[in-house]
């Protein structure tokens, strides 16, 4: 690392810390580091998002010296506890109202190309020395020498007015590939370009092959928050341009990932959105799947499913009821259905119609069924399939409508 001198710069504390939305945590926060005569700072995303004028959803602080004292100290002030701590030197404490990490200020050192750092104690300068982009490494002081102001030794302040994405050193993604995920998803979000350090980072990485070294499960961690941006189409869009997709071996993103993803409702778990953003990357095959972290099994199904839907899509799209096109597709998994939505122009359609047809219930139910002598069995079973159906396909609609029909039913038994 570098020598890097630094230098306070003024900054309006007091409008930051009600900013935030945690002025009265960042008090006690201050008192009790003054109290212990340790130097403490609010990092990277709060600072960053109170000159973008944008809510502060998490906050980070870091302390130079002895953490563990002080997160015991501030716990107890804020009548919260320490939920978690890691071997990376951090600390999450949850208290009423709310949660906060807290860091020892430290160095990082890489073994090799996307390892796992180790981490030692350090200062503030090369705590933020380690971070990922110019705009998460700056500080605000929340005690020690630089209380009040505002510490950005690498310039962050100008790339957010720049609009600029910009590493803090040559190998950052060979060190942590990852942050490449991050790069995409920073620039869609805020409408940022990647400065020219970025770009030549990404040609180094590249040229080590940094991103096949990640393990699976930490791609899939990084698709998992690619789905929670508010356009995670972009994301992926953005991803290709950079060469990510093809580094992974992975083909063109499907034409229609944007429409199948926006189809998907709220009630969709962001679990079963993964599944089916690997399907569609992938196009279900297999290998490719387990790569992006589906486990061998699931691929393995997922896959078999995907070849089947395949064969039975001529017969979805060419079905004239509802019920017909809701029975061909009531065997399949969500995650498969997104991902052939992704990749065929009128399968959309249909599985938005799919999602609607599963909140339909007919009035009558099986204990309904068995007030009128219907016992449990595959009898009733079939009476109440023939109502979701008629149901689906609006020949009945009302509790008296359904009652006329089993009772035809029942004539035809």
């Amino acid at each position: 690392m570098k020598n890097i001198t630094l230098e306070a710069k003024t900054f309006p504390f007091k409008r930051f810390i009600v900013f935030t939305g945690w002025a009265e945590t960042l008090s006690r926060a201050a008192e009790i580091a003054e109290e212990l005569k340790l130097a403490v700072y609010v990092v990277g995303g709060p600072v960053r998002d109170f000159f973008l004028e944008k809510p502060v959803k998490d906050l980070d602080l870091v302390v130079e010296g002895e953490a563990e004292e002080y997160a015991r100290a501030l716990s107890r002030a804020l009548s919260g506890e320490i939920k978690a701590r890691s071997p990376f030197l951090t600390y999450k404490i949850v208290f009423p109202g709310g949660e906060l990490d807290l860091v020892t200020a430290r160095k990082e050192v890489y073994p090799r190309p996307a390892a796992l750092p180790k981490v030692s104690p350090g200062s503030i300068s090369e705590d933020l020395y380690r971070r990922d982009f110019t705009i998460n490494a700056m500080a605000v002081g929340l005690s020690g020498p630089f209380k009040e102001k505002l510490l950005d030794p690498f310039g962050g302040l100008f790339d957010l007015e720049s609009g600029l994405i910009r590493v803090l050193h040559m190998n950052s993604f060979v060190d942590d590939p990852t942050r490449i995920f991050r790069a995409a998803r920073y620039a869609v979000r805020f409408e940022f370009d990647l400065a020219k350090e970025t770009i030549g980072a990404l040609g180094r990485a590249w040229t080590q092959d940094a991103l096949n070294l990640l393990t699976s499960a930490r791609i899939r961690g990084e698709l998992l928050r690619v789905l929670s941006e508010r356009a995670p189409e972009r994301v992926i869009l953005c991803l290709e341009s950079l060469g990510v997709l093809q580094a992974l071996g992975l083909p063109e993103p499907p034409a229609f990932l944007e429409k199948s993803l926006k189809i998907m409702n709220e009630k969709t778990s962001a679990k079963v959105l993964l599944k089916g953003l690997i399907l569609s990357l992938t196009r279900a095959e297999a290998a490719l799947s387990q790569k992006l972290g589906l486990s061998e099994k699931e691929a393995l199904e997922f896959q078999g499913e995907w070849l089947k839907l395949q064969e039975l899509l001529p017969n979805i799209l060419a079905a004239t009821k509802p019920s017909q096109r809701f029975r061909l597709l009531s065997g399949f998994s969500l995650p498969v259905l997104i991902a052939t939505a992704s990749v065929e122009k009128d399968f959309g359609e249909r599985l938005k119609e799919f999602l609607a047809l599963k909140e339909v219930k007919p009035h009558l139910t099986g204990e309904d069924l068995k007030v009128l002598g219907i016992p449990p069995g595959p009898q009733m079973r079939k009476i109440l399939q023939n109502l979701l159906y008629a149901r689906l396909d609006g020949k009945v609609s009302s509790r008296e409508e359904e009652l006329a029909l089993v009772g035809r039913l029942l004539k035809k038994c």
